[in-house]
């Protein structure tokens, strides 16, 4: 309070300066907001009259500090009851306070305009409750707005002022008629406003929300606002001759600077441009909003698709854009089927179809040729910035959304003749004595590329003759990386199509060769060759020697070729794949020949590190590499006996690799890595080299407590788990990690610092509880893990609470499960005496300790705890919501949660459950002070995991 007394003595005094004037205002605008309840009873009329003196004063400026005032007052509305405003609210009480004084009219706007925006704002720390009641009285002052509003047209140096507030408060105009719109003063001065350059942007805004409007209601009912519709879109469509002369000019001059050689795009006058921003926001609002009408394809309907196309026209690309999620929308509606029609229904629905998908095709044709020349690189583009780059490859990503879309309602062999026309024409000019424009090539390709999904695997004309001009074309980079790119985007053809057997080694060829160009033209050859690899495995088997000798010098750094670690596993996949299609008998030699390029340097690097007397002389990054390689063998090799004979036989190297690096946990992560592909790979084929691997698993967890070992310990758990031969040295498993475990997380604060660590625990945990319950939940270890669970239920980290949540809710749920009834009395002893403690958590939880991106998961342990123990939890939460203090939560709101709670118990109605806890975790959360009481209050006295006996 004292704060707010200084601040508004600050503010009356005439000798502040600006920046004083500002802060105090700020100040006093953040304290209603966020303390309002701190007033003392009569404060906040006080308060109320001094903000308005203060309005007043400050009603001509400046403009800043009258900005925090009038928010200061929207906040003290929010929070005020509405008979402290008198019988016509507060619109009415604002309106006549500041009516009286000619020029506070401005200052009055900005109140009006910022009255509907605040609404819902969740910075006013307010009660749900009150929250909606605010907006209710809104929606009822919605007239006297409009009334407010339409008195001030008179002078119209305020139109523009009146337009913003008028599209605020259209957002709580939606119980209002059409028809009473359609004559209304505003709606005719927000489609005038349409022609003055003065109130242009806020006539958009207001035509915008009047759009909105029409489409408003659950189910759309467009028929009933159809008089509305018929006022606003002539008006919109009125302005289409405007904005054709403004793209032929812009075409004009981006044509003129290409001539004189500039390379920066159309770039006309920033007022123009924004104008021009405004008017295509507006074509495209009413597409999106009236898409389905527009799907009718009827001639109206056409006219504005016309007016949509024009925009999409315009040579920025930024401009351009702002169409295309109509575009979207509307092949979405043109080719989407309604699974729910009946059955004798389905052949004219079909047909109706058809027939509009018809009407539009010469749209969509043209819509190809309006985007596909946005990705072709202009001349100048190796001098570009970052930034500039950046903007060309997303309006690229765009483009090829947007050619996805028109194959859609084409067809993909419709769309692909016609992006290949450019291509195969000056295929034939070079077959002639002409040569390659290489940007225009690369265009094309891209665009091909792009449409790749849609073309159907029986294309058998086009197709051909595209991917066999790849291997004609020049050796430029970017040309090299799509065509690339291309041939990985087309795999799936190749692997069915007849036609592409013969051009299988061309291409083969062409990818061999961009492996030697550096960058990125290496790493789309790289990707390319994984995906021929999966696609056309089978016909790669007589070609397999040859791939595995190209295979042979990348990994062994011999021949000029370019590739980065990442793209060397590429390769590694792509014949991982090749070799598990091979025949039995050529099988063992392919895979030594896989293996032998891995291996041999990772051993010679660990011999190398023997006799230097330390690994540390090298870095992790060495052995990653290799480590790497051999984990992708493991994960892509699908014959699992031949695997599991060769992880038996890396075994030893692999053993080394562990003790050399055990203190390093990037290179434990990746050597985890490797071995849990081959745990899920080999299966039970791994024998007895599983008990080795296990062994060293526990010793090197005791040593050093990486959480890459408790997530290959969960791996081996979902493939052994179940395996009764398996149950004893499981058992001995868990017992080490989980004791291990619980010793290092005895409070939130190493919760917090290890987080990695508990989020592998308790994935563990849960993947024992659900593959092998009999080895974890009656032992001496559940109790200790269970309160370790609570210790570090708030921890903060994403995964990790997750892990911890999904913990809770598996072992809950055990005994209500149709194979965990038997568990019920292990269960029980562990979950009963911790019941109160963990309904403190939970709860607490829900209502602060936890983001409320998490309360469903939370929400979900509340379920599971009142699945299994029922009115108990219902207790247990009564008394956790009795400790709130009375001065953050309502009788009537402590009710309704409990309420809730009993009903969940009774298992009649979750989603009240759901409503209830958001409202009250909403009023526990409403400031900084009262979650700080909440959690205060929430929080045990003692919370720490307990020990594992030994």
């Amino acid at each position: 309070m004292y704060i707010l007394l200084v601040s508004d003595n600050v503010l009356h005094d005439p000798s502040s300066n600006l920046e004083a004037l500002y802060f105090c205002a700020q100040t006093i605008r953040t304290k209603v907001q966020r303390d309002y309840e701190d007033l003392p009873p009569n404060a906040p009329l006080s308060l109320r009259n001094s903000l308005m003196t203060l309005l007043i004063k400050f009603r001509q400026g400046p403009p800043t500090v009258r900005t925090q005032l009038c928010l200061g007052m929207v906040a003290l509305a929010v929070h005020m009851p509405p008979e402290e405003w008198g019988t016509g609210g507060v619109v009415q009480w604002l309106g006549k306070e500041l009516g009286s004084h000619a020029d506070a009219i401005p200052c009055l706007l900005e109140l009006v305009t910022v009255l509907p925006q605040e609404a819902q704002s969740y910075k006013i720390s307010v009660r749900p409750e009150r929250r909606r009641q605010f907006q209710r009285e809104l929606v009822g002052s919605v007239q006297d707005a409009f009334s407010l509003l339409t008195s001030c047209l008179r002078e119209e140096s305020l139109r523009e002022q009146v337009l913003r507030a008028f599209a605020a408060w259209m957002r709580l105009s939606y119980g209002m008629s059409a028809a009473t719109l359609a004559t209304h003063p505003l709606v005719a001065a927000s489609l005038a406003g349409l022609d003055s350059e003065q109130t242009f942007d806020a006539a958009v805004d207001a035509a915008t929300e009047l759009i909105r409007f029409t489409v408003s209601g659950n189910p759309v009912d467009l028929a009933s606002h159809m008089s509305l519709v018929q006022v606003i879109v002539p008006r919109i469509m009125a302005l289409k001759p405007r904005f054709a002369a403004a793209v032929k000019a812009a075409v004009a001059e981006k044509r003129a600077q290409q001539e004189i050689g500039e390379t920066n795009g159309y770039d006309g006058e920033d007022e123009d441009e924004d104008t021009m921003k405004g008017m295509a926001y507006l074509f495209a609002e009413m597409g999106e909003s009236y898409v389905d009408l527009i799907a009718s394809g009827s001639n109206e309907a056409l006219m504005i698709v016309e007016a949509i196309a024009e925009v999409t026209s315009h040579p920025d690309d930024n401009i351009s854009a702002i169409t295309f999620n109509f575009w979207h929308r509307l092949s979405q509606t043109l080719t989407s089927s309604d699974e729910q029609e009946e059955l004798e229904e389905e052949a004219a629905v079909a047909a109706e179809r058809e027939k509009r998908i018809a009407i539009f095709k010469p749209t969509f044709e043209l819509l190809v040729s309006l985007v596909s020349f946005r990705v072709t690189y202009p001349a100048g583009f190796e001098a570009w910035r970052k930034d500039e780059l950046a903007d060309f490859k997303q309006t690229r990503y765009a483009v090829a959304d947007m050619l996805l879309d028109a194959a859609a309602v084409l067809g993909g062999d419709a769309t692909l003749r016609l992006l290949s026309q450019p291509l195969l024409q000056m295929a034939a000019n070079v077959d002639n004595g002409g040569s390659w424009e290489w940007r225009s090539v690369e265009a094309s390709l891209y665009c091909i590329r792009a449409i790749a999904k849609a073309v159907p695997l029986s294309e058998n004309l086009i197709l051909p003759q595209v991917l066999g001009i790849l291997s004609k074309l020049p050796p430029q980079p970017q040309l090299l990386y799509t065509s690339s790119l291309t041939v990985a985007s087309l795999a799936d053809w190749l692997g069915v199509a007849p036609s592409a057997r013969p051009l299988l080694p061309l291409l083969l060829g062409l990818l061999t060769n961009a492996l030697s160009v550096p960058e990125d033209p290496c790493a789309a050859a790289a990707l390319a060759l994984k995906h021929v690899c999966d696609a056309c495995s089978k016909e790669l088997g007589q070609s397999v020697e040859a791939l595995l000798e190209l295979y042979r010098q990348v990994m062994s750094g011999q021949g000029n070729f370019h590739l980065a670690s990442e793209d060397e596993l590429q390769l590694v996949e792509g014949l991982s794949i090749v070799v598990s299609a091979l025949p039995a008998d050529k099988l063992p030699h392919a895979m030594e020949a896989l293996c032998i390029p891995v291996m041999v340097p990772l051993e010679e690097l660990v011999a190398a590190a023997q006799q230097s007397g330390s690994s540390q002389t090298f870095t992790a990054n060495q052995y990653i590499a290799h480590i790497d390689r051999i984990g992708n063998i493991f994960r892509y090799v699908t014959q699992p006996d031949i695997l599991a004979g060769v992880f038996q036989r890396m075994w030893p190297l692999l053993k080394l690799v562990f003790v050399q690096r055990a203190a390093d946990g990037k290179s434990m992560e990746r050597l985890c890595r490797a071995c849990k592909y081959a745990v899920r790979n080999c299966g039970r084929a791994l024998g007895a080299v599983m008990g080795l691997l296990l062994e060293e698993l526990q010793e090197r967890f005791q040593q050093q407590q990486h959480s890459c070992l408790l997530y290959l310990a969960s791996e081996v758990i979902k493939v052994y788990g179940s395996d009764p031969g398996c149950a004893s040295y499981l058992g001995t498993l868990i017992t080490v990690l989980f004791g291990q475990t619980i010793r290092l997380l005895q409070s939130i604060q190493d919760f917090t610092s290890k987080p990695d660590v508990a989020d592998d625990c308790f994935l563990l945990a849960s993947r024992c509880i659900r593959y092998c319950p009999h080895l974890l939940v009656p032992s001496p270890t559940m109790a200790p893990l269970f309160s370790c669970a609570m210790t570090g239920i708030t921890i903060q980290h994403r995964e990790a609470c997750r892990s911890i949540l999904t913990f809770f809710q598996d072992f809950l749920d055990l005994p209500t499960s149709h194979s965990g009834k038997q568990f019920r009395a292990a269960v029980d002893a562990v979950a009963l005496p911790a019941g109160p403690t963990l309904t403190r958590l939970v709860i607490g939880c829900l209502v602060g300790a936890l983001p409320e991106s998490r309360m469903d998961e939370v929400i979900q342990v509340l379920l599971s705890m009142t699945r299994l123990y029922g009115q108990l939890v219902a207790q247990w939460a009564q008394e956790v919501i009795a400790l709130i203090p009375a001065s953050v939560v309502k009788d009537a709101e402590r009710v309704s949660f409990l309420q809730a709670i009993s009903m969940a118990v009774n298992g009649t109605d979750s989603p009240t459950l759901t409503r209830s806890i958001e409202e009250m975790s909403d009023v526990c959360r409403r400031n900084r002070k009262v979650r700080e009481a909440v959690q205060n209050a929430l929080q045990p006295a003692t919370l720490a995991a307990c020990q594992v006996s030994s």
